[in-house]
């Protein structure tokens, strides 16, 4: 049968003229018996009633379909696949641009009777042509990134016999392996990219999905019957009927559409983020960065607000060099008030702040030439508020019954009055002069909704594509609002969310000294000018948040050196700072530091918004305290790269950049042992939990 590649920088992937799929990689591959291995670029699973007097149902999966037409326009490339029915059509757009290949696929039921939708999922095959005469267990190491409430980001490299992928008979093998989120925080387990690792060769294939709330990734096998050997495939989508219960009906006419999958493939994991990184940056980057704003919350005030604790900070805030102050938790409620009071109701509380209004502490902001900011939930409301009260058509329901978890309701999107109510809120406040909102998401509705042609868990899908709406909406009515993703700290930080926000909060984790880790992981999913970094020089911890007895002689000595508040600024530099601690207490030294890294960073902020991430020192666990850690954003020749020394006894790193031709510390600039040696450079430290920033400056080689 005819070949046909195509191709889009080092990404080249073969199909038939079936339109199935060969082989994915950065080199053609002619291997024996490619034909067993093709797979469309699709999975679907379909019913429908095909006769209601004799109740005759009809079944149908990928292999139902046939290749029907096929067309381009530029760079994009549809393809119509129609059941042997001729009922069902499904159409697959693939778009190749910038070494990646971005695909869609859309279910539309082009027959008399209801059809029932039971799986639909972007397919990508081909991955690792070399296991075919090699050994597909040994050969592939399989990327998942991990992560768990202050604990995001953290990469593994899976054998694939771990994940559950192995061929126990000469049979073709059904075994899969998942990574998936059953509910609308898509990144509380795993984040929903993958990759594939060819250990000998060193290619690596890149799957990033941009899911509407819930989502399955399925590893499987593209093996062949009683054929030695084996490629992998993986299939994204919202999930099926048997393993998540996935069910969607479309009356005649009508269609559904998976959402967008990436796919790329490099000669190493460096070279494949590069790609990716460009590709989110000028295809899914919708907003500019947001300032760098001061917030009260973390390792600060927590929810205590006061006028004297808040216009100290402002002060000091605006003397360190910060863009913005945000006001979290607690503007919304009286002192001393239950902290679900209120919330969903969005009314300033005057009694609050003492001798000034909410209006006035808001005009105190913007008196500063500072960005004034505040924090939200807007996807839910409390049973201590007069939200609660709206009738039940204006919340989620599973079983008829209002869903009701983690002390919440939740908003119905699809109904427009709760979209009207959201939006009037939040003008209400914007007329005030609050030009950044801190949109929070601290839980979620579980795995399924009551939704109308739908299963619970399809439903929810159905939501979470209402709430983005909704959030483009906001977008359009409110152009030059600032809108942050908290997402209880990076619980939803995925690349289709981030369409609508300028920036994504790092993570809740309150240890300055697990950020490292953290960002290395974090930025295989997303843009660096989008990670905003929690950065608390001069912390009140969470255990320690009530009162000032924390602020005792012990502590102002323990922080006397500055270290702390270096490695704080030096974590906020790999990102988009985002400042908070109790700062108004620092010492003359400490404040000199924070206002010299802030300064340092707005000096950076054009190159970081340029950079993609490298790995000098692979990925940093959270777990190990003892390890050095690195992250580098390069950009051209430059590259800005943070060094980490943790609890561990060696005070010595070394950094494998191999083309490094020279290297400077520009932060703090104490004259750290800093030195070029063949092969890399070679970093001394003095005390544990310390941080140095440096610049290189590389050749032209690689």
């Amino acid at each position: 049968m005819e070949r046909i590649l195509r191709k889009s920088g080092s990404l080249l992937v073969e199909e038939n003229e079936d339109g199935k799929i060969l082989f994915s990689d950065i080199e053609e591959r002619k291997v024996a018996y490619a034909e067993r291995y093709a797979e469309y670029p699709f999975a679907a699973e379909f019913a429908y009633e095909k006769n209601s007097q004799t109740l005759e149902e009809i079944h149908g999966d990928t292999d139902s379909f046939r290749l029907s037409a096929i067309s381009s326009r530029g760079k994009t490339l549809m393809k119509e696949y129609l059941s042997v029915d001729g009922a069902v059509k499904v159409t697959v757009k693939q778009t190749f641009r910038q070494g990646v290949l971005s695909q869609t696929c859309a279910i539309k039921n082009v027959g008399a009777a209801r059809l029932c939708v039971k799986k639909l999922a972007n397919r990508f095959a081909g991955i690792g042509g070399a296991c075919l005469s090699g050994d597909y267990l040994t050969g592939i190491k399989i990327g998942v990134v991990r992560g768990e409430w202050g604990g995001e980001g953290q990469l593994h490299w899976e054998s694939p016999e771990t994940l559950g992928l192995f061929r126990a008979t000469g049979h073709k093998t059904g075994c899969s392996g998942d990574i998936s989120s059953v509910a609308s925080y898509t990144t509380r387990k795993f984040s929903p990219i993958v990759f594939f690792r060819d250990e000998k060769a060193g290619t690596v294939w890149a799957v990033q999905h941009l899911p509407d709330g819930p989502y399955n990734l399925e590893i499987s096998l593209t093996d062949a019957e009683r054929v030695e050997g084996s490629m992998y495939k993986i299939t994204c989508g919202a999930g099926d009927s048997e393993k998540q219960g996935f069910r969607l009906y479309l009356r005649k006419g009508a269609e559904y559409r998976c959402s967008e999958t990436l796919f790329s493939c490099a000669k190493n994991l460096s070279a494949v983020s590069e790609t990716l990184t460009a590709y989110r940056r000028k295809y899914l980057k919708k907003h500019e960065a947001a300032p760098l704003m001061f917030n009260d919350y973390m390792n600060c005030l927590w929810c205590k607000l006061d006028e004297k604790a808040c216009l100290s900070l402002m002060d000091t805030a605006k003397k360190v060099g910060a863009e913005g102050y945000c006001f979290d938790d607690g503007w919304y409620r009286a002192k001393d008030v239950n902290g679900f009071t209120g919330l969903g109701d969005w009314n300033p509380c005057d009694e609050r702040f003492g001798g000034h209004t909410f209006a006035e502490m808001i005009g105190e902001i913007r008196s500063r030439g500072m960005v004034a900011g505040l924090w939200t939930e807007l996807e839910v409301c409390s049973a201590l508020s007069e939200a609660s009260k709206f009738p039940k058509t204006w919340f989620l329901t599973n079983d008829g019954e209002r869903v009701y978890r983690c002390g919440r309701y939740y908003f119905d999107f699809s109904n427009k009055e709760v979209c009207k109510y959201l939006i009037e809120k939040i003008r209400a406040v914007y007329n005030l002069g609050i030009r950044y909102i801190k949109n929070d998401y601290n839980g979620h509705p579980g795995c399924g909704v009551d939704w109308k042609n739908a299963s619970p868990y399809a439903g929810l899908e159905q939501h979470c594509r209402r709430v983005n709406a909704f959030y483009a909406e906001v977008r359009k009515e409110f152009p030059d609002l600032y809108l942050e993703n908290c997402a209880s700290g990076a619980m939803r930080a995925d690349g289709n969310t981030m369409r609508n926000f300028n920036v994504q909060s790092v993570s809740d984790c309150e240890e300055y000294y697990k950020i490292p880790s953290i960002l290395n992981g974090t930025l295989l999913s997303l843009l660096p000018e989008q990670l905003g970094v929690w950065t608390y020089p001069y912390p009140r911890v969470f255990w320690e948040m009530n009162g000032e007895e924390y602020l005792t002689s012990e502590y102002i000595a323990e922080r006397k050196d500055g270290e702390e508040t270096i490695f704080n600024l030096i974590n906020g530099m790999m990102g988009n700072m985002y400042l908070s601690g109790k700062i108004d207490v620092a010492d003359e030294e400490n404040l000199s530091l924070i206002a010299r890294g802030v300064e340092l960073f707005k000096n950076l902020r054009e190159f970081i918004g340029k950079s993609y991430p490298v790995y000098p020192l692979g990925f940093a666990r959270l777990t190990d305290k003892n390890s050095f850690a690195a992250q580098g954003l390069k950009n051209g020749k430059k590259v800005l790269l943070a060094v980490w020394r943790r609890e561990g006894e060696n005070d010595e790193a070394f950094i494998p950049v191999k083309n490094a031709v020279s290297v400077k510390e520009i932060f703090p600039c104490r004259s750290f042992a800093v030195k070029k040696e063949k092969g890399g450079i070679r970093v001394g430290f003095n005390k544990k939990n310390q941080a140095v920033l440096l610049e290189l400056t590389l050749s032209g080689r690689r």
